[in-house]
């Protein structure tokens, strides 16, 4: 092909961008040629993916661990999820990165730039992106950089989930490393919603983060306290750890319709309205929507393809429970505590994953504050009728 001609240009290097790449190397399309565009050099391990799934996925090989009992804690209620036939995973971002290196350097065909793009435009003949003052052409660009989405938060339901976590390494024996915790809300609410996690890895290491959804956010040493209690108070045995490595991040939680496609630009991850608007989680998303997209190129088809209607059906419910948290209408911890103890724990994990019918989905919802989130119906309706 012509210099800086390809057939599909990757913009963005994380989870999102490198996914696809992974299911075109994967498939019929593997010797298109490709270029991977990302202002970073992806050698850290600057984050986490935590998701759940019933079958073995493309990255099981690099599962960093897996725990099929999840606990939840709210108040005096405690409850030991067995999440079965679901297994709860972890990838650390290292070594998602270093396994699509490895895979990448086996096909010549893929170019890999250390570049910052500044614009993604439509071209006569697809699409131009602009990168370091260069500009590549290509069919199509799958995008995942996300700026920020150009929202009113007036006008959408919108919570940030903020959160910060710890990887500490413990002096004695403190964690069952078959067993996590998925939500633990017994520490001060403050009107927010907020709860810990705990990701053990083995008997002295584990992730202990904090997440709370709300739209004002804390200092380093805010998010630092109350990590140090909760240690404190529900892992006493964690007296003498050592923390090793920290992580801290925003996730925009909103039923804003983000542009999945615009023309031959694709929009993927969090840039493409992959992330749960009710929980945060994205990499499950990112790999279906994978799936789907390069199904469709095989088939000469657009990879501009629609939400299946279970998804959209998702989103509506989404947008409920943001208005209620958001709003103050119910809050979060009691409101997930009716979820996780009136619920058998697969379908809670099968909701929070859409995969659910329709009848089982109202089965759940008969286990929440039903006046609570007709009331949140009708105020939906009123918006969008405006």
């Amino acid at each position: 092909m012509a210099e800086n001609n390809y057939h599909y240009i990757i913009t963005g290097g994380g989870a999102a961008g490198l996914s696809v790449l992974h299911r075109l190397l994967h498939s019929s399309l593997r010797h298109k040629h490709i270029l991977v565009l990302d202002r970073a050099l992806k050698n850290e391990n600057d984050r986490t993916w935590c998701f759940w799934e019933k079958t073995p996925g493309p990255f099981e090989h690099i599962v960093h661990h897996r725990w099929q009992y999840l606990w939840f804690h709210e108040g005096n209620a405690s409850r030991l999820l067995h999440i079965a036939p679901y297994t709860y995973k972890v990838i650390r971002g290292i070594d998602f990165y270093q396994e699509m290196q490895r895979l990448i350097k086996e096909f010549p065909n893929v170019t890999c730039l250390q570049a910052d793009v500044e614009d993604i435009r439509q071209s006569a003949a697809g699409v131009e992106v602009q990168a370091d003052g260069q500009v590549f052409t290509a069919e199509w660009c799958f995008n995942s950089i996300y700026r920020g989405a150009p929202l009113d938060k007036k006008q959408v339901n919108y919570l940030d989930q903020h959160f910060r976590g710890w990887f500490i390494r413990t002096a004695q024996p403190t964690f069952d490393p078959s067993q996590a915790t998925l939500m633990d809300f017994r520490t001060p609410q403050h009107g927010e919603t907020r709860f810990l996690y705990v990701l053990p890895f083995s008997a002295r290491e584990a992730l202990v983060e904090v997440a709370i959804f709300s739209n004002q956010h804390l200092s380093v040493a805010g998010y630092d306290e109350i990590l140090r209690n909760y240690l404190a108070q529900h892992h006493a045995h964690a007296k003498d750890y050592e923390i090793t490595f920290t992580e801290q991040g925003v996730i925009p939680m909103t039923d804003f319709a983000f542009p999945r496609a615009q023309g031959r630009v694709i929009h993927l991850g969090m840039a493409g309205g992959d992330t749960r608007a009710s929980t945060g989680y994205t990499f499950w998303n990112i790999q279906h929507r994978a799936d789907r997209l390069v199904r469709a190129l095989e088939n000469g088809q657009s990879p501009a393809v629609s939400s299946p209607f279970h998804l959209l059906r998702a989103q509506k419910y989404d947008a409920l429970l943001l208005y209620v948290l958001e709003k103050g209408l119910y809050p979060g911890a009691p409101l997930f505590r009716k979820l996780f103890l009136r619920n058998p724990p697969a379908r809670i994990l099968a909701f929070l994953n859409a995969e659910t019918t329709f009848w089982q989905e109202l089965v759940l919802m008969h286990t929440l504050p039903i006046p609570t989130f007709i009331r949140a119906l009708f105020s939906q309706v009123h918006r969008l009728a405006r």
